[in-house]
């Protein structure tokens, strides 16, 4: 079920399902089973429903997708992610202090870089795109995608400055 927020709450819902297959670590796909974008005119940042991501054989995790951004001086998000239809993290995070500690983060500003993802806050409008040649290993976390395996739902809410009353 999607939680789509109404006003200047952005929602973005993504459903990921890691099942057995013949692929990474001997058994792991990646399927996306949904984006929706659920913020309506106002949504700051909007995923191309149509993206894919695919898990090789070699755990590596690529992507084609187009993402857009109206552009922002300030965002907060809510997060909410869960397993199997039980959550399991709900937080709060400043997504403009983020992006500036992703700098110290070597792992998160690698795949920032790789993306195209700004580092930092004002964000302006644009639109990001990727392409399958964009890869990111998941090789150091080979042995924890057995955590990952089932249905897994992350849903954004974003509350950010750009809002504009239509």
């Amino acid at each position: 079920m999607a939680l789509c927020g109404k006003g200047y709450f952005v929602g973005l819902l993504l459903v990921v399902a890691i099942l057995e297959a013949n692929a990474c670590n001997g058994g792991f796909e990646l399927i996306i089973e949904s984006i929706e974008n659920c913020g309506g005119p106002n949504q700051v940042v909007t995923i191309d429903p149509k993206s894919t991501a695919s898990l090789t054989e070699d755990c590596k995790v690529n992507s084609k997708s187009t993402v857009k951004t109206s552009g922002f001086k300030t965002a907060d998000m809510t997060v909410t992610i869960s397993k199997n239809g039980l959550p399991v993290v709900n937080e709060q995070i400043d997504l403009c202090a983020s992006m500036e500690d992703s700098k110290n983060n070597k792992d998160a500003a690698e795949i920032m870089t790789m993306f195209g993802v700004p580092d930092h806050c004002p964000v302006e409008a644009t639109e990001i795109k990727t392409d399958e040649s964009q890869e990111y290993s998941l090789e150091k976390y080979k042995q924890h995608l057995f955590l990952a395996e089932g249905k897994i739902q992350v849903d954004c809410k974003v509350v950010h400055d750009n809002y504009q009353r239509s």
